[in-house]
């Protein structure tokens, strides 16, 4: 027959003390991916339309939403932004993310 102390100790083993962290709300994830393709959608025809009034003003808008949204997404990820310019940056979150699983 087992002691109370006994069935304490196969508790905790199988129950570890503390909690996990939690992570990004997953709504939150889901959203930033969505704006961040929504953006990149958006940025792509910007690129392709040579029609557009006011066309790189809209790029420079839209080129900056995206950089924002990868650094939310970054900082959701548990991920240090870089401190460089932004091309660079955009380049490395774009890679560190895509490592870990995130896709838009």
């Amino acid at each position: 027959m087992r002691t109370i102390s006994d069935l304490m100790r196969a508790l905790r083993v199988w129950w570890p003390a503390g909690q996990p962290e939690p992570g990004p709300d997953p709504f939150e994830t889901l959203a930033v991916q969505y704006r961040l393709a929504i953006v990149a959608a958006e940025i792509r025809t910007l690129e392709h339309d040579m029609r557009g009034w006011a066309r790189g003003h809209h790029l420079i808008a839209a080129t900056a939403a995206y950089d924002h949204l990868l650094c939310d997404a970054a900082e959701m990820s548990g991920l240090a932004v870089p401190d460089t310019e932004g091309p660079v940056r955009r380049l490395i979150l774009e890679a560190e993310l895509r490592e870990r699983g995130w896709s838009w």
